[in-house]
C-alpha cells in the first residue's frame, strides 16, 4: 500500500476512534461559501485539524440527519436554508468562503467543460450551463447570497469568518484560530489555479454578460458582490470585498475579519 495511502486509513481510523470515545467538535462547522470557492481547500485544512470532515452535495438540503450528524464539518456549496440550519445546530461556526467574480467564473465555466468530457455529463443540472443566461444568474445570485448571509451574522459576528481562501496567505491561520485551535498552517490550496490562461470563448462570454448587466471591470475583482447592479441601502451596508469588511456593521474585530 502506497505511503498516502496508509496514511489517509489511519487518520480515518483515528477519526472513528475519537467519535466514539466522546472527543470531538461540539458545534458543527459549515463551509457555506459557493463551490469553485477553495471549498476543497477547506475540506482538506478540516481533515488536517482531525476533524470528521464532508465534502459534497449532500448535505446541503439538510434533510440527512444522519449525515449532519456524523460529521463535523461540511463544505462545497450552500445550505438550502440558513435560518433552518441554524435552528438544527445551535452554536454552530460557519465560515464564508468567497472568491473574485471574475476566477470563480472561470472556474465554474472550466468546470463544466470536464463534466461534459466526464460519464456524469447526463447529471449536469440547468444551472450548470455554460452559456451567458447562466453567468448571469450566476452573479445576481452571488450578490443576493453573499449579502444575506452577512445581514444573517451582523449581530453575531463571533458565528461567522468570511474569508477568501485563494487570495489570502493567512487564510488557514485564520480558520485555525476562529475555530479555536493552536495550529497554524499553511493554505492547502488545492483545485485553485488562478493564473491559469482562460479559453478565449469563455473571457469573450464573461466580457458580454458583464456589459449586458452594466457591471464595471473594478467588479470582477470583488470577492462579496457587484455594486454596480446592487441596490444603494444594501451598499451602505456592506462594502463590495471582504479586505474592506474591517469596521462595518457585524464586526467584532476576531470573527467576522480575522
Amino acid at each position: 500500500m502506497e505511503t498516502k495511502q496508509v496514511v489517509k486509513k489511519a487518520a480515518v481510523i483515528s477519526r472513528r476512534y475519537l467519535s466514539k470515545i466522546g472527543i470531538g467538535r461540539k458545534e458543527k462547522v459549515f463551509a457555506i461559501g459557493y463551490n469553485k470557492s477553495a471549498s476543497t481547500s477547506l475540506h482538506t485544512l478540516f481533515q488536517s485539524l482531525g476533524l470528521r470532515s464532508y465534502h459534497g452535495e449532500a448535505w446541503r438540503q439538510q434533510d440527512n440527519l444522519a449525515l449532519l450528524q456524523e460529521y463535523d464539518c461540511f463544505s462545497d456549496g450552500t445550505p438550502r436554508d440558513l435560518a433552518e440550519l441554524d435552528r438544527l445546530f445551535p452554536n454552530s461556526k460557519y465560515i464564508l468562503n468567497l472568491r473574485d467574480l471574475e476566477g470563480w467564473i472561470y472556474s465554474r465555466l472550466a468546470h463544466i467543460e470536464r463534466l461534459k468530457k466526464s460519464p456524469r455529463s447526463h447529471k449536469i443540472k440547468p444551472i450548470w450551463d455554460a452559456t451567458e443566461e447562466a453567468i448571469k444568474l450566476w452573479i445576481q445570485q452571488r450578490n443576493e447570497y453573499h449579502l444575506s448571509v452577512l445581514s444573517f451574522f451582523a449581530d453575531r459576528p463571533d458565528d461567522i469568518l468570511v474569508v477568501n481562501f485563494i487570495r489570502d496567505e493567512l487564510a488557514a491561520e485564520k480558520v485555525c484560530r476562529f475555530l479555536g485551535y493552536e495550529q497554524n498552517f499553511q493554505n492547502p490550496k488545492k483545485n485553485v489555479n488562478p493564473s491559469k490562461e482562460r479559453p478565449k470563448q469563455h473571457t469573450q462570454m464573461l466580457h458580454r454578460c458583464v456589459e449586458a448587466l452594466g457591471i464595471s471591470k473594478q467588479d470582477l475583482y470583488y470577492d462579496i458582490y457587484c455594486p454596480s447592479i446592487e441596490k444603494e441601502e444594501t451598499r451602505t451596508m456592506f462594502p463590495p470585498d471582504s479586505s474592506m469588511l474591517r469596521g462595518y456593521v457585524g464586526n467584532s474585530g476576531n470573527s467576522l475579519i480575522a
